[in-house]
């Protein structure tokens, strides 16, 4: 029984090398609101890699000019020491003559996606904080009213298949919160394939 047990891992991290470098978006801030400070992580979903990652901001608010960006913080873990890395997010024309804003991290390496093993334990949770690349920027917005942006993640390895991206909204309103309090309560994620 636990031979096939372990034919059966050996499977799927060779699958998982077939799949090629991968990341996925852990956690995600709600709302990217004017001046306060947002956040989010991504993680491995596939194989390693010491190329590092690209974070990008694009959408209607970054082309029109309504929502920009300073820097943005990089908090991860080397051999178990916390490090951080703050880059600036440059705002950049694309080959098709749109804007997006973009930080590299050649630093961050994504280390090898190893599937959970049944019910997520405390070591699966304290594999995650350790793998994770948690972000932080702070936004200005100056738009009257509410905008939709799209967040992406790549490993700077394959960029097209192993990109993950999260839509926001962004606004002026400091009190989002208040006057949204639906957006307080926990949204159930699925997962498939994993």
């Amino acid at each position: 029984m636990k031979l096939n047990k372990l034919a059966l891992a050996k499977k799927q991290i060779k699958e998982l090398r077939k799949q090629g470098v991968k990341v996925r978006i852990s956690t995600c801030g709600k709302v990217l609101i004017d001046g306060l400070p947002f956040s989010f992580s991504a993680v491995s979903d596939g194989a390693a890699s010491q190329k590092g990652i690209v974070v990008s901001f694009s959408g209607e608010p970054v082309e029109n000019g309504s929502l920009t960006f300073g820097t943005i913080e990089l908090r991860f873990f080397v051999g178990g020491r916390a490090r951080s890395a703050t880059k600036k997010l440059n705002r950049i024309e694309k080959s098709d003559g749109k804007h997006i804003y973009q930080a590299k991290f050649t630093e961050a390496a994504l280390a090898e996606f190893v599937p959970s093993k049944g019910k997520a334990g405390s070591e699966d949770f304290l594999a995650d904080v350790a793998s994770a690349l948690s972000f932080k920027t702070t936004p200005t917005y100056k738009g009257s009213e509410d905008a939709e942006v799209m967040l992406t993640v790549y490993p700077i390895e394959d960029p097209l298949a192993g990109l993950a991206v999260e839509w926001r909204s962004c606004t002026s309103d400091k009190d989002w919160f208040e006057h949204n309090p639906d957006a307080l309560k926990p949204v159930k994620k699925r997962r498939f394939g994993h």
